[in-house]
């Protein structure tokens, strides 16, 4: 609370080590990355991010006053960020980057009410503004893709991956990176740790491996994989404290399988991804067609679409 004004955080006095008060970081040419409102707006996001796991962490540990507590400051600071950054007639957040719009939906500031409003203006500032290309730095790629993986947008994501032209990660391998880069445009450091958030979209979202926030430690997973047009098989796998969980599908035009080793330990709630006619595990017919509760072992589920 010490730095904040009106109950919104703001920049600090300088210090005797950085003045640093960072929105998004490495950005794109042509984003302001160090304009006020978007580094607000980024900045108080996260402070909610850090509200809703101190109140997770007061949970766990039985502290209920603590809980209320941060479940306060949660819920006052969201109607803030809202109240704040929220331009109802351009129904947009800030700087209408792509941040500034995903950050308050994915921390829960975004109204039920508006999430379809700020999700089409995403929509159409990625597509005309930013051509379909990924356009954010090193705090937006973790932040776009765990509400992408959160709110089933493969294809939205998907889209901006497969982009060959700056800025892009097929555009660092088109020029011959091998890790990512620092900068979307190569300079300075070529083995950086700038944009690798997004790898855990492709074991979250494709591979559909999810850990049960209720149930830690992955004793229990949901895999729930997300289809997208254009990719008819992917193989994922996550090393768990129990040993490793593999996930393999391939789709086709008249059936989907998945198979599906749980090590021991572990039990998982497979959430199909299609509508099937007929489902069987292990070529036993199955009378679940859209959720099934399994154990540890191998497993084969066959779709009939």
């Amino acid at each position: 609370d010490k730095y904040t004004v009106n109950g919104l955080l703001k920049t600090w006095p300088n210090t005797d080590y950085r003045n640093w008060y960072l929105g998004d970081w490495a950005t794109p040419t042509g984003i302001d990355q160090t304009n006020p409102l978007s580094v607000d707006v980024v900045d108080n996001c996260y402070i909610s991010v850090c509200y809703q796991t101190m109140c997770k962490i007061a949970n766990v540990l039985g502290k209920e006053q603590d809980k209320q507590a941060y479940a306060a400051k949660y819920k006052d600071l969201n109607t803030l960020i809202h109240k704040t950054f929220y331009d109802p007639g351009q129904k947009s957040y800030a700087t209408g980057t792509q941040i500034d719009l995903i950050y308050p939906m994915l921390v829960g500031a975004t109204p039920e009410d508006e999430q379809s409003d700020v999700r089409n203006t995403l929509y159409r500032v990625t597509k005309d503004r930013f051509n379909g290309h990924l356009a954010t730095g090193l705090v937006g790629i973790p932040v776009i893709t765990e509400w992408a993986v959160k709110n089933k947008q493969a294809d939205f994501i998907y889209g901006m991956l497969k982009k060959r032209e700056y800025p892009g990660y097929l555009y660092m391998l088109d020029n011959g990176a091998t890790t990512t880069w620092e900068h979307w445009n190569g300079e300075r450091s070529h083995i950086h740790n700038c944009y690798n958030g997004i790898g855990s979209w492709f074991y979250l979202a494709l591979g559909g491996i999810n850990p049960d926030e209720a149930n830690p430690g992955y004793k229990h997973v949901f895999i729930q994989p997300q289809l997208v047009k254009g990719i008819s098989w992917v193989n994922a796998a996550k090393e768990t404290p129990f040993g490793m969980l593999d996930v393999k599908w391939e789709k086709t035009d008249v059936s989907f399988t998945l198979d599906l080793s749980i090590p021991v330990g572990c039990k998982a709630t497979v959430l199909l991804p299609v509508k099937a006619k007929s489902v069987s595990i292990n070529d036993v017919k199955s009378d679940k067609l859209d959720q099934l509760e399994m154990q540890s072992g191998d497993y084969r589920i066959t779709c009939v679409l």
